[in-house]
């Protein structure tokens, strides 16, 4: 499942994998660029979060790019928490719901 996306022409962001849980996803993520060592992360996507930010309009893998794209724009890759639940974002970011849907 390897796909990468480009934020800000530096850092790259793999999704690894995608597991079914009870109540969303599961994503292993990749964060890389050039300046320094590679970053991996564990996110879970809840289907309360998934509605908020897509609506059902994007894949869920789709919207956890979104996040780490929006996040990469508010701090550097080595800063972002390596295991966490999309929800807690819009507890240091509050305009995250406002965001995240523009940038799917």
């Amino acid at each position: 499942m390897q796909h990468g996306t480009l934020v800000g022409a530096m850092t790259r962001i793999h999704v690894l994998t995608e597991t079914d849980q009870p109540n969303g996803w599961r994503f292993e993520v990749k964060l890389a660029d050039d300046a320094g060592s590679p970053t991996k992360h564990v996110v879970t996507l809840s289907w309360q979060d998934y509605d908020l930010w897509s609506r059902g309009a994007a894949r869920p893998e789709r919207v956890v790019t979104s996040l780490f794209t929006f996040l990469l724009q508010h701090e550097p890759k080595e800063q972002i928490l390596r295991e966490f639940d999309a929800a807690v974002v819009r507890r240091y970011f509050p305009e995250v719901d406002k965001r995240l849907p523009g940038l799917l």
